[in-house]
């Protein structure tokens, strides 16, 4: 069974552009016991404009957590083959110097552009043979990954199962899932594993975001099939990439759902507005991964820049449904 949990939110985005895209609908089961983003970033002026929008940052940003960390991974997304892939990947070296690292998690989009197994060497395994002499490299699959057909050929290469398929640190469980074909089998996969986790943190990883306002928008089939069971079995995080930018939201069940997908392909812009159903928290086109720590009772996200600045960060507590209405009885 699952542990009784509290929820989080962060959030600190105060320009027009975040203030038009983040005045969405809110419902009853949005988690706001305790804020801790400290980081102050600023949206593209306008509708999918300059990939490169200004940021104003704080000096330091606090931990906002109390207890060691038991575990930890980095995660990233569309990368491979790009320019600034060995930035994102020696600033994950440099942030595994001082913070624990026991894996490497990928949204998708690895080996551009057909997934072509030559370029499995030098995409996957040279920039960050470093990171995996001593870590798992554990992935999902990306479109660009799957177009030329070639998607088993990488898990193989990684020694990965099929899609979908689970991964497990200490007080964390890790579920990977293909959106390249949203389907009810996968589902309900899901919903066992959400049902059945014994470890009190659940992260979800696939490519196709439920929840984006960019070049992709919000994928249509994640929403019809998987977020109705993350809505009602929970998961603390949800991990996504396909648009290459840094989009964090928090969806009405209180499930945090985060784009990261600039880990080294050209950047998109993010949309000033559109009308979503989880509310956007945070948001910048920039380069990043995104480092998550586990502790007994939390969950921090640090998206991390190629300088390793981090420009946001936000503690989620254990997933509670939300409230259900009294009964009532009649007279």
């Amino acid at each position: 069974m699952r542990p009784s949990r509290a929820g989080e939110v962060a959030g600190a985005d105060t320009t027009p552009a975040a203030r038009d895209c983040g005045s969405r609908r809110r419902g009853a089961g949005s988690r706001r016991l305790w804020a801790v983003l400290v980081a102050v970033v600023v949206l593209a002026t306008a509708c999918r404009s300059s990939p490169e929008p200004q940021v104003s940052l704080p000096d330091g940003v606090p931990d906002g957590a109390a207890g060691p960390v038991v575990a930890g991974f980095g995660a990233f997304g569309d990368f491979g083959g790009g320019a600034h892939q060995t930035d994102v990947a020696r600033a994950m070296e440099r942030w595994a110097v001082s913070h624990r690292v026991d894996a490497l998690v990928t949204t998708g989009d690895n080996v551009y552009e057909r997934g072509d197994p030559a370029q499995f060497t030098e995409q996957l395994d040279v920039p960050y043979q470093r990171l995996r002499r001593n870590r798992p490299l554990w992935v999902t699959l990306g479109n660009h990954d799957v177009s030329g057909g070639h998607g088993p050929s990488q898990l193989a290469h990684l020694g990965l199962p099929g899609l979908p398929y689970a991964k497990e640190l200490p007080g964390v469980e890790i579920l990977f899932l293909d959106a390249n074909r949203p389907d009810a089998a996968q589902a309900a996969w899901l919903q066992e594993n959400l049902k059945a986790t014994t470890t009190p943190f659940q992260v979800v990883v696939f490519h196709q975001p439920a929840y984006s306002c960019s070049k992709h928008d919000s994928d249509p089939g994640v929403q019809r099939q998987w977020v109705p069971v993350l809505d009602r079995f929970g998961a603390e995080l949800v991990l996504t990439g396909h648009d290459h930018n840094y989009q964090r939201f928090e969806a009405t069940a209180g499930t945090a759902y985060v784009v990261t997908g600039a880990g080294g392909k050209s950047l998109y812009g993010i949309d000033r507005g559109c009308d979503l159903a989880a509310r956007r928290l945070a948001a910048a086109a920039r380069y990043h991964f995104v480092a998550v720590e586990v502790r007994a009772d939390s969950l921090t996200i640090s998206a991390v820049d190629v300088d390793g600045q981090v420009f946001d960060r936000a503690v989620l507590t254990p997933w509670l449904p939300p409230a259900q209405p009294s009964p009532t009885t009649g007279a």
